[in-house]
C-alpha cells in the first residue's frame, strides 16, 4: 500500500512538471508575440506620425490658397464697389444727358459738341464692361490654376514619397506657382549630363503628372557647385554653365521626347554655381547645391 502511494505522488509530481513545461512554453510564445504586436505598435506610431507632418503641409497650403480665394473674393467687393460708382457717375451724367439735349436745340456746332460727349461716354461705358469682363476672367482663371497647382502638388507627394522621405527631392507651392528640386545624384552621374535609369523612372511619373497642367510655363533649371570641372570632362563642359545647362536641357528633352509635354510649355535655363541653396564649403552643403528645379508658373507671355 505504501509503494502504490508513492507510485501515485510520483505520477502526479510528474504530471506537474510536463503541466509546468507547457505553461511555459506557452508563456513564452505570448510573450515572443507581445514583444512581435508591440513592434507593430511602434511602426505604426512612425507611420501615423509621418503622416501627420505630411497632413499638416498640406493643411498650411490649403491655408495659402484659401487666404488667395480670400483676395478674389476681396477684388469682388472692389468690382461692386465699382458698380455702385458707376451707377452714381450715370447718374451725373443723365443731368449732361439734359445739356446735350438743350445743346442740339442750340447750332450745329453745339450739335457736335452733344455727339462728341455721347460718343465719350458710350466708349466710357465699353471700357468700363470690358475692364468688368476682364477682371472677371482673371479671377476664374486664377482660382482655376490654383486649383490645378494643389491637384498637382497632391499627386505629386502621393506619387514620389520615397523620394521625398529621403529628401533625394523636395516639393514647394507659391500660391500660383510650384516648384520641384531633384538633387543630381538622382538623375545624373557626377560631371555627365545623361540623366540614370533612375532619374529616367523619376522623370517618367514626375511627367504623367504634369501632363495635366494647361496654360503653364515648366522652366527647368539646372545648378552645379563651386568647384572646377574635372579634366576629363573638360572637351565636353568648358565651365559649369555648360554642365548645368546641359542637366536642364536633357531633362526637358526627357519631358518633351517620353512624356510627350508640349515643347512650347517648356523653357531651359543654366544658372551654373551662382544660385547656391547653402555653403560650398561643406560636401554636403555642395550636395545641395548640385541639383535641378522644375518651376511651374503661369506663361508670363500670354
Amino acid at each position: 500500500m505504501k509503494n502504490l502511494t508513492v507510485v501515485v505522488l510520483g505520477v502526479l509530481l510528474a504530471a506537474a512538471i510536463i503541466s509546468g513545461f507547457l505553461y511555459y512554453g506557452k508563456y513564452r510564445g505570448m510573450e515572443d508575440t507581445l514583444r512581435l504586436g508591440n513592434k507593430k505598435v511602434l511602426d505604426l506610431s512612425e507611420k501615423v506620425a509621418q503622416l501627420n507632418e505630411e497632413r499638416s503641409k498640406l493643411y498650411d497650403q490649403i491655408k495659402k490658397n484659401a487666404e488667395r480665394l480670400g483676395e478674389l473674393e476681396s477684388a469682388k467687393v472692389r468690382i461692386s464697389q465699382l458698380e455702385d460708382a458707376i451707377k452714381a457717375k450715370d447718374q451725373a451724367l443723365s443731368g449732361i444727358d439734359e445739356k446735350i439735349s438743350k445743346l442740339e436745340e442750340g447750332s450745329k456746332e453745339e450739335k457736335k459738341i452733344g455727339e462728341s460727349l455721347r460718343k465719350e461716354l458710350s466708349s466710357m461705358d465699353d471700357m468700363v464692361a470690358g475692364l468688368e469682363e476682364k477682371l472677371q476672367m482673371e479671377k476664374s482663371m486664377a482660382k482655376t490654376r490654383i486649383e490645378e497647382l494643389k491637384s498637382t502638388y497632391d499627386s505629386l507627394v502621393s506619387e514620389l514619397k520615397r523620394q521625398l522621405k529621403s529628401k533625394e527631392m523636395s516639393i514647394k507651392g507659391f500660391e500660383e506657382k510650384l516648384s520641384i528640386t531633384f538633387v543630381n545624384r538622382v538623375l545624373f552621374d557626377s560631371g555627365q549630363a545623361t540623366i540614370t535609369p533612375e532619374g529616367r523612372s523619376i522623370l517618367t511619373r514626375v511627367g504623367e503628372i504634369l501632363k495635366n497642367v494647361h496654360g503653364m510655363q515648366i522652366r527647368v533649371v539646372g545648378h552645379t557647385d563651386n568647384r572646377p570641372i574635372r579634366k576629363e570632362y573638360q572637351h565636353k563642359f568648358p565651365s559649369n554653365w555648360e554642365l548645368s545647362s546641359a542637366r536642364a536641357a536633357a531633362v526637358v528633352r526627357y519631358f518633351q521626347r517620353e512624356s510627350g509635354l508640349d515643347p512650347k510649355s517648356l523653357e531651359i535655363a543654366g544658372r551654373s554655381f551662382y544660385r547656391p541653396v547653402a555653403s560650398n564649403e561643406t560636401e554636403e552643403g555642395r550636395a545641395q547645391n548640385r541639383r535641378v528645379e522644375v518651376i511651374i508658373a503661369p506663361d508670363l507671355q500670354k
